[in-house]
């Protein structure tokens, strides 16, 4: 049976609306619960009572302004060798699959309170916004708040998808509520310059995500974005999976959502993290903001008993392998260690 040649579109309006509709929560934890078993993907529609399309467009324009800066401007704001993680990165200094990525960036995580704050120590840094556009700082901000309010309905979503009673006192739910009581968020600006034909990479190189719920904004740029959909028939192998590339182009008013692989372990490994790509070969430049709607650091992470029992009934189920717990902060710390090449830095 060949893979379907397109992610499938989920309105999350019943969990952010304020006269939620219970039939209609139930519909879409249905259609949630589908889409992470056979995609890991889907396209989160329904989503403008929190943001709207002039919001959406205004988050672009100061990420590209920001973009169209000076070089030796945005080399201000380098990532510095010490926090590894918060700030600028030019063109090549990403790195996935150990290939420089085509693509530069800007990267910020949650504010640590000042009595953490070490720029010398890992993701301890302060973020380094931009003073110019002034728009940018504030325009980002609010956008921020925006994305974990879509990402806490995720949460109630999800839940709901995987059988947890989130309308009484769950042991569950509870749980759930309290790994994100205090996310540790991330917020990338991504610009995407035409791919090289003698690029040693592609734009990004296929990766899975670490955490939660990816809300990802992009431009209208088709043929950029791939997911690769698990297929024992597919014609591509990567690692140890068999599948297809297929192209996840933008869908007007609406995100492109991943789960990451903090999901992939709560859910006993029923809902996978996806590998993902990006092979930018237009002659556009392109811009995308990715919103990582993250656990808090010291949240410990592992399988739900409803989870647990879902993954019972599957076929094969006996000879599939625990998941184990992880402390989120100490997974996070083991990834971005290797994400960037910083040696002039």
């Amino acid at each position: 049976m060949p893979a379907p040649l397109s992610l499938p579109l989920i309105d999350l309006s019943p969990f952010l609306s304020t006269r939620p509709d219970p039939q209609a929560r139930r519909e879409v934890a249905n259609q949630l619960h589908k889409a992470c078993v056979e995609f890991g993907f889907f396209y989160c529609t329904g989503v403008g009572s929190v943001v709207s399309r002039d919001e959406m467009r205004e988050a672009l324009a100061v990420a590209r302004d920001f973009f169209n800066r000076p070089d030796e401007e945005k080399a201000k704001l380098r990532i510095k060798s010490g926090d590894g993680a918060r700030g600028y990165q030019r063109i090549g200094e990403n790195v996935t699959q150990y290939k420089k990525d085509w693509h530069e960036g800007w990267d910020a995580y949650k504010p640590l309170p000042p009595s953490l704050e070490d720029p010398s120590k890992l993701l301890h840094g302060p973020n380094q916004w931009p003073s110019e556009p002034a728009s940018f700082r504030p325009v980002l901000e609010r956008w921020v708040d925006k994305m974990h309010v879509i990402g806490h309905a995720l949460m109630e979503a999800t839940a709901m998808a995987l059988g947890i009673d989130v309308g009484g006192d769950s042991d569950e739910w509870q749980r759930m509520k309290g790994w994100v009581s205090d996310p540790f968020w991330v917020m990338r600006c991504i610009g995407y310059p035409p791919l090289p034909s003698d690029a040693e990479g592609v734009s990004c190189g296929a990766h899975k995500d670490y955490g939660n719920f990816t809300l990802l904004h992009a431009d209208s740029t088709p043929g950029a974005l791939q997911v690769f959909l698990r297929d024992p028939a597919g014609p591509t192998l990567e690692g140890d999976e068999r599948g297809t590339w297929i192209d996840a182009d933008p869908v007007e008013d609406a995100f492109v959502v991943n789960v990451g692989e903090m999901v992939e372990v709560y859910s006993a490994g029923l809902y996978k993290a996806t590998l993902h790509r990006v092979v930018h070969k237009s002659p556009t430049y392109r811009v995308s903001i990715p919103f990582f709607f993250e656990p808090t650091l010291e949240a410990r992470i592992e399988p739900l008993p409803s989870a647990l029992k879902l993954c019972e009934k599957l076929p094969g189920a006996a000879s599939t392998a625990p998941v184990k717990a992880v402390v989120y902060g100490d997974f996070l710390r083991s990834k971005v260690s290797n994400n960037f090449s910083l040696e002039d830095s």
